[in-house]
């Protein structure tokens, strides 16, 4: 996973995913944590949601990158257990590429920089 993240050219880029509701046509749409653009290079993140659910989103859109033949919900269960898995050094790892400069900042402030933001 650390891998694919690291060599294969996506960007992660945080952006304002719109929430479930109703569109200005009466449309209701569900909300979008995230979602990858393999022909760009780009995995989109919600940055409206928290950092952890950012990172398993993240893991979600990676899966979705090397497995692509798996439907949906194998996808989303293995991104879950996954993301229950991971090693403190391996959830930073992860929050790095999902967090804001504001919130590394306030981190870094907070001097939890030895430690994930959980």
């Amino acid at each position: 996973m650390k891998s694919t993240l690291l060599y294969s050219g996506y960007e992660v880029i945080l952006t304002g995913v719109p929430q479930s509701g109703v569109n200005k046509r009466g449309a209701r749409h569900r909300a979008a944590k995230g979602y990858i653009v393999p022909d760009e290079l780009k995995i989109f993140i919600n940055r409206r949601i928290g950092v952890n659910d950012r990172v398993i989103t993240l893991i979600h859109e990676l899966m979705h990158e090397i497995y692509p033949d798996w439907q949906e919900p194998r996808v989303e269960s293995e991104s879950k257990k996954m993301f229950r898995g991971l090693t403190v050094p391996q959830l930073g790892f992860f929050q790095f590429f999902v967090m804001t400069n504001a919130e590394v900042q306030s981190a870094l402030k907070r001097q939890q920089v030895h430690s994930p933001i959980c």
